[in-house]
């Protein structure tokens, strides 16, 4: 046998004392020569001290323990094509040890071009099948962790592309990938001015912020913004990962706290005034009993009831405020009530010229508390007339309607003044703040307990309002029973 040499010349290996035989046992891997047959007619000396001598047998036999041959024998197809085809198979030792092969076929041919044996190449691939497995149980315990974190998370580009996102992202947010941040949730045509992200590719460096987003409910979230630098092997900063933690109930709380502490603010004030009263009318009344004036003592006495009144009010009012509760299943006539309620307020709304007007279907029944749905329509209409009372315009003659019926199976309750109106920022704070419609002399309360009126017994409250157009308080409770709503 003869190979050629570094200068072209030809080598002689039998002459060196290495023959094929030799040349095929050192090979640094497993080796067989098998027939037409599927017999193996040759090994190497490796192949036969891990895995035995099975010359002479066939090779699904002696390595697979089968009784017929591979569905997809790789030896066969080089027989048929003379083509050399590779694939991954794991073979068990003598010792019953099992090992990760690339295996290799190549056809072999005789003088005349025919090919008569093909031979295998088993290369151990163990360690490297090893790391592979380890690389994948890495990547997928990263996914979880990614995945499973409990904030939004997405991975963006330089040109602020969402490139990656995890779980909450998507559920929340919807499939970005592609998108521009700002777009997908800023609901912005354009990158905001002080962007998180872009400082992070400008200086690598952890920056964070506080925004709101809105996610695919339109919702909007208050969120706590961290972002940090992904680098390529280079050090070179590629993307960066904007973590954000949904924070809407801790500003929800400290709104709410904002306004406990306006509210405070607001009822120490009144009580104060309240108390002045009760001095002044105190003082009165020990004044006419001094002086021997009864009139004196009427206006004082009258003066003590009113002041009393007011405080008494205010303190149920608190105490209802601060209670939770569970209304009284109890059938309510809407149509009574309404009419009861405008009837308590036609006197008042006629000592400030205000036309109180009244629509309201017959026979719509809801389940709660007679007393608590009182309340929330007399303090809609008390707020709408003061609202009227205020308005700067004293050549108007102000209208306030107040309506009851059915809405898409729901009961609705709205009064409707032509007032002033309320500017956006007022309106979006009415309820969720302890804001009141008459400026300085409210404290709030009165909407508050509205809308807890209105929660507690399944429904909603809303307003439309715009400066100079009036407002419309609107309320839906489900209507009792249920099938009543399709009659």
């Amino acid at each position: 046998m003869s190979v050629a040499g570094r200068d072209g010349s030809l080598l002689d290996l039998n002459a060196a004392g290495l023959s094929s035989a030799q040349l095929f046992d050192e090979l640094p891997c497993w080796a067989s020569i098998q027939d037409r047959d599927f017999r193996i007619i040759k090994a190497s000396a490796k192949l036969i001290a891990d895995f035995g001598d099975h010359r002479g047998e066939r090779c699904y036999a002696a390595y697979k323990g089968r009784t017929e041959p591979c569905s997809e024998c790789v030896a066969m197809r080089s027989f048929e094509d003379g083509r050399e085809y590779s694939y991954q198979e794991v073979r068990f030792d003598k010792r019953g040890r099992p090992h990760d092969l690339l295996v290799k076929t190549k056809p072999l041919r005789n003088g005349a071009g025919e090919i008569v044996a093909v031979m295998k190449l088993f290369v151990n691939i163990s360690a490297e099948v090893e790391l592979a497995n380890r690389y994948h149980d890495s990547v997928v315990r990263f996914r979880n962790l990614f995945d499973n974190a409990p904030c939004f998370i997405s991975v963006q580009d330089r040109n602020f592309r969402i490139t990656d996102s995890n779980r909450r992202f998507d559920e929340s947010f919807g499939d970005g990938m592609g998108e521009h941040c700002y777009e997908l949730y800023k609901k912005r045509q354009d990158r905001c001015p002080r962007c998180p992200v872009a400082e992070t590719l400008q200086d690598g460096q952890v920056h964070t912020s506080e925004e709101i987003v809105v996610d695919n409910q339109g919702r909007q979230i208050h969120v706590l913004v961290y972002t940090a630098p992904m680098r390529n092997a280079a050090g070179e900063i590629t993307s960066v990962m904007e973590m954000s933690a949904d924070v809407t109930e801790l500003r929800t709380l400290q709104n709410e706290l904002a306004s406990l502490g306006k509210m405070v603010g607001g009822l120490a004030h009144d009580a104060k005034n309240i108390l002045e009263g009760l001095r002044g009318g105190i003082y009165i009344v020990n004044l006419g009993f001094k002086n021997n004036n009864r009139r004196d003592v009427d206006t004082g006495w009258d003066m003590v009831q009113r002041n009393v009144t007011r405080l008494s009010s205010m303190i149920m009012d608190m105490l209802y405020c601060a209670k939770k509760r569970s209304p009284r299943d109890a059938p309510v006539s809407l149509p009574a009530v309404l009419k009861e309620a405008v009837g308590l307020f036609r006197g008042k709304a006629e000592q400030f010229h205000i036309e109180l007007g009244l629509e309201a279907e017959e026979r719509i029944d809801i389940l709660g508390e007679p007393k608590e749905i009182h309340g929330l329509i007399s303090n809609l209409i008390a707020n709408a007339i003061e609202a009227c009372n205020a308005d700067q315009d004293e050549q108007k003659t102000h209208r306030i309607q107040a309506k009851v019926f059915r809405h898409n199976g729901e009961a609705v309750i709205e009064i409707e003044d032509d007032g002033p109106g309320m500017d956006a920022a007022t309106r979006n704070a009415l309820f969720k703040e302890m804001v009141s419609t008459k400026g300085s002399g409210g404290t709030g309360l009165g909407l508050f307990m509205s809308q807890k009126v209105a929660t507690e017994h399944g429904g909603t409250i809303t307003v439309r309002s715009e400066p100079g157009k009036g407002s419309v308080f609107t309320v839906k409770l489900p209507i009792w029973p249920p099938n009543a709503a399709r009659t």
